[in-house]
């Protein structure tokens, strides 16, 4: 009881500080708008806007010197965080997050205010930790505050609770369930009461895209959605490298970012910012093909760009937003061949959807978030049948999901060579039945760790007296360059031929 009371505060104070960051940004954004406007039309306010975004990029940069762990997203550093590799400083990092990503934010970088609020609520659950001495909650009230971050973000407490399960632990136990259930609903009440219960993005679908669209439409869009999902993951890894080579310096890294932001919310003010703006139907109807792919581009390589100087915000919202612009392509593209096509609204959701999962690979949260963003589980079918599909497409691209690759530059492994298990079914051999695990262990070769057999459909520990049947599979664990080379040489020695070794 007294976890579930922890958590409940954790979500209450965790959505009091997400709803003032969403606050503090709507002001300096507001702020951003009116004094770039002006800086068109007189010296002194041009003067006065590019003092204020350096001045703003100055200070950012002391924050993230003296806090390293608030640059980018802050997903990545809490998944660190549970996985023992870091430790927070919250008393430092918690004001430092929040201001710098409402400076970044402000000063028109395309960045999101999602992934740190994500960082936020976590900072709030390890504060309270810390507070309260609970050590054995930490693990509990990091995770309650991170899905509470994302449940006053969004307005979305399904999506809050599934994306800590699915991106975060990728397990759950629940008593884990039932604490981040609780300080998700709790911080999503708080964001009701003070912002209402209207959803982030207005959205209205009036109608179902038909069933016989699935296998047309809709696979074409899971399939554009994966490939550009693909190509932002590896452009966003690429960026950083190339931009780190090029300019030595963070400090130099972040104010180039927060100059260009300053122009570029001068002269292409719709790449700027999350993306919120882009998501609107309204928007997106009167534009034509060629112009949202140049939008496309520009959000894409701008959000990129933004992300790999370390300046204090995520990728969430950018992601939805070209995410959103892909379902707006898509469209302009049906139309031109001169075919009514009502599902505009419908084909921003599903790209959405559809790259959210691509970048991020959880299927589940992407499907489930944007049905709380639509407000009509009728469209689940749809959001589901596009992420199998952008999922699929992603891992035949061989994506790995942006997090974990972005985990591995925060806290790499001791041991960065990366595993692969490898399946090994045993022929039938004279003798076979008789041979034991004790008796292939001593060949088994340099990095190489038996880790189970597989009989029919029954998982078996490797113990050394164990006997092995024509039929088993071998389940092993080795180094990925070293995968081929193992299966030959297990091959040998299931055949009796461990001579040859």
């Amino acid at each position: 009881m007294h976890l579930y009371l922890a958590s409940m505060l954790t979500g209450i104070l965790s959505g009091l500080v997400v709803v003032a960051y969403r606050s503090a940004i709507g002001l300096a954004e507001h702020f951003k708008t009116c004094l770039s406007n002006a800086a068109l039309a007189s010296l002194p306010m041009l003067m006065a806007w590019i003092a204020s975004v350096l001045l703003a990029g100055g200070v950012t940069s002391l924050l993230v010197r003296r806090s390293p762990l608030i640059k980018g997203s802050g997903i990545p550093q809490v998944k660190a965080l549970l996985l023992r590799r870091i430790t927070f400083n919250w008393k430092r990092e918690l004001p430092a997050k929040f201001i710098g990503g409402t400076l970044a934010l402000g000063a028109g970088l395309s960045l999101g205010r999602e992934g740190p609020s994500i960082q936020l609520g976590a900072l709030v659950g390890n504060a309270l930790e810390e507070l309260t001495r609970r050590h054995d909650y930490r693990r509990y009230l990091v995770t309650a505050g991170a899905a509470a971050g994302i449940s006053a973000a969004f307005n979305a407490p399904l999506a809050g609770v599934l994306f800590c399960v699915e991106e975060l632990h990728r397990s759950f136990s629940p008593l884990m369930l039932t604490s981040t259930m609780i300080a998700s609903f709790a911080a999503n009440a708080v964001m009701w009461l003070l912002f209402g219960t209207e959803p982030i993005f207005e959205i209205n679908i009036t109608q179902v895209i038909p069933l016989n669209y699935y296998f047309t439409v809709l696979l074409v869009t899971g399939v554009a959605a994966g490939i550009a999902g693909s190509l932002f993951n590896r452009g966003l890894l690429a960026m950083q490298k190339s931009y780190r080579q090029l300019v030595v310096s963070e400090s130099v890294r972040l104010m180039i970012a927060f100059a260009v932001a300053a122009l570029a919310s001068m002269f292409i003010p719709d790449i700027t910012g999350g993306g919120h703006h882009l998501v609107s139907a309204s928007l997106l109807a009167g534009k034509t093909g060629m112009t949202l792919g140049l939008l496309f581009a520009g959000k894409l390589l701008f959000t990129l760009f933004c992300y790999a100087s370390g300046a204090p915000g995520g990728i969430f919202l950018p992601m939805l937003a070209i995410g959103a612009l892909l379902g707006g392509i898509i469209n302009a593209v049906i139309v031109s061949f001169g075919s009514p096509f009502p599902y505009l609204s419908n084909l921003m959701l599903l790209g959405m959807t559809g790259f959210f999962v691509a970048v991020v690979r959880a299927p589940i949260t992407g499907a489930v978030l944007i049905t709380e963003m639509a407000g009509n589980f009728a469209h689940f079918p749809a959001f589901i049948f596009i992420s199998i599909i952008a999922s699929i497409v992603a891992g035949i691209l061989k994506t790995k999901p942006i997090y974990d690759s972005l985990l591995a530059q925060i806290a790499p492994l001791a041991c960065e060579d990366e595993l692969q298990a490898v399946s090994l079914h045993i022929p039938w051999f004279e003798g076979a039945e008789y041979r034991k695990v004790s008796e292939i262990e001593p060949y088994l070769p340099a990095n190489c760790v038996l880790t189970g057999v597989l009989r029919e459909e029954t998982h078996l520990f490797p113990d050394k007296d164990l006997e092995l049947c024509a039929g088993d599979e071998l389940l092993v664990e080795t180094t990925l360059d070293r995968a081929n080379k193992t299966k030959e040489h297990l091959l040998r020695l299931c055949r009796g031929k461990e001579h040859d070794l």
